[in-house]
């Protein structure tokens, strides 16, 4: 009970916070000190303000943090009982906090979430809704950065933005404690809190390309991790909701994707028969996986070409024939699988069509069905665009090195490539998607669609 004293000496001891001899009728230290001894009976008295919720009434008075409502508002105070069990405030602010990351994640990520909901044995929002570990601050303040900053963006209220980047920095904070620490560092709250994180920087990062950096330590926690922390459970949900912006960071930094491996790779497949066996799978989804799995080939495709071709000695046959029939083996892949996901996207285009019964227990919503499609279909297209390309520049490179007339080859070839395969295309500026350039709520979404080849631009 608050204002109880748990020492049983004297009021005057107690105060004095010496050892008291519970002596009787009066203390020795009293009599000693010839003051009277006020005895050993309990006060009562009860406070409104406990001294941890007024030392975070003084935190906040602080110009920084004072200057933004939405800090005061989604920072819980420090309660009486803070030490023993959730407060009150925290915790109706950390429910606040999960209805409005409800919204951030529906207006962000509506085709991801709605293409996996169903298909997962734990998604997003359930976990967070229902399996929230308090105890991971790192999660706790990256779910409640981008939950102020999705009010800040949806009410255009830069106080609120500031305030986010604020509980950015203390997820951060937390996020590098929980890594040193070897019991947390791999867990599955650490990895969903540095993706929190990661989301953040690109949606509101301090440099063109800060989320890289935070997407290469990412990638390294999967890898530490490894494949089969990702195989099912809430570690599957994991890997789905990143693995496109791994293959973008493959992309844009031009070197492999590690999710290439054979180990890897060898996930898609085990889904695909294990949602068949459930009932969890349909035309869209398995079309969508097998893309995946040929389009995660591509960066470390891109990197061999450009090794290959760039020694100034010339490849050897063997390894030409190898690399382009590597190459063409993944382009004719992706070509079919771009052909049979043509029916459905007119079909989903077609906004009069009744839902058919296979719609109805499609693990895909129909009313998203249409946006999974189309931007599929555009990654397979950017895919096969982009491993065409490849495989003009190997030949290129094999007929000046039959004309002995090979030269250094220019860098500006190896930007990274999108759009046409006419060889003047070549000569475009070509970069790299910057997450920050488009302005569209759903901007992220469509990266992760495409499966990463969004961040390929002309």
């Amino acid at each position: 009970m608050v204002g109880v004293p748990h020492s049983t000496g004297c009021l005057t001891c107690i105060q004095r916070r010496v050892k008291c001899d519970q002596g009787r009728p009066e203390c020795r230290r009293c009599s000693d000190r010839n003051v009277k001894c006020p005895g050993y009976q309990r006060r009562l008295k009860f406070y409104h303000q406990t001294p941890a919720s007024i030392r975070s009434r003084k935190q906040k008075d602080s110009p920084y943090v004072a200057s933004s409502s939405a800090v005061q508002a989604l920072i819980p105070r420090a309660s009486m009982d803070g030490k023993l069990a959730p407060g009150l405030a925290s915790t109706a602010t950390d429910t606040q906090i999960k209805e409005v990351f409800q919204y951030f994640v529906m207006v962000s990520f509506p085709g991801l979430f709605s293409a996996w909901r169903n298909r997962v044995q734990l998604n997003w929002l359930d976990f967070v809704q229902h399996h929230l570990d308090t105890s991971s601050q790192a999660l706790i303040w990256s779910l409640r950065s981008l939950s102020v900053w999705h009010l800040g963006r949806a009410h255009n209220d830069q106080e609120k933005i500031l305030a986010s980047r604020h509980l950015y920095g203390r997820g951060l904070q937390h996020l590098i404690r929980s890594l040193r620490n070897p019991r947390t560092a791999t867990s599955n709250w650490t990895l969903m809190a540095a993706i929190h994180l990661g989301i953040y920087e690109m949606v509101d990062g301090l440099g063109e390309k800060s989320w890289l950096i935070h997407s290469r330590g990412i990638g390294r926690l999967f890898q530490i991790r490894g494949p089969e922390a990702h195989r099912d459970g809430f570690g599957r949900t994991l890997l789905v909701a990143y693995r496109s912006f791994l293959v973008a960071d493959a992309f844009i930094c031009q070197e492999p994707c590690f999710l290439a491996e054979h180990e890897w790779r060898a996930i898609a497949y085990e889904t695909l028969a294990s949602e068949r066996r459930a009932g969890k799978s349909c035309q869209l989804s398995e079309l969508v996986e097998l893309a995946f799995n040929e389009i995660v080939l591509c960066p470390g495709l891109f990197a061999q070409t450009r090794d290959l071709v760039s020694q100034t000695g010339g490849m050897s046959e063997i390894l030409r024939e190898s690399l382009v029939a590597q190459i063409t083996r993944s382009r004719d892949r992706l070509v079919e699988l771009e052909r049979q996901m043509g029916p459905l996207i007119i079909k989903y285009n077609n906004k009069k069509v009744i839902k058919w019964e296979e719609d109805a227990k499609s693990p895909i919503p129909t009313e998203f069905a249409r946006k999974v499609a189309k931007f599929a279909s555009h990654g397979a297209r950017s895919a096969i665009a982009i491993l065409s390309q490849l495989l003009v520049l190997i030949e290129a490179d094999k007929n000046r090195s039959c004309l002995d007339t090979k030269s250094q080859c220019p860098s500006s070839i190896w930007k990274l490539p999108a759009g046409s395969m006419a060889p003047e295309s070549q000569e475009k500026p070509l970069i790299a998607y910057d997450a920050h350039e488009d302005d569209s709520p759903d901007r992220l979404d469509q990266l992760a669609l495409s499966m990463g080849m969004l961040a390929i631009r002309t």
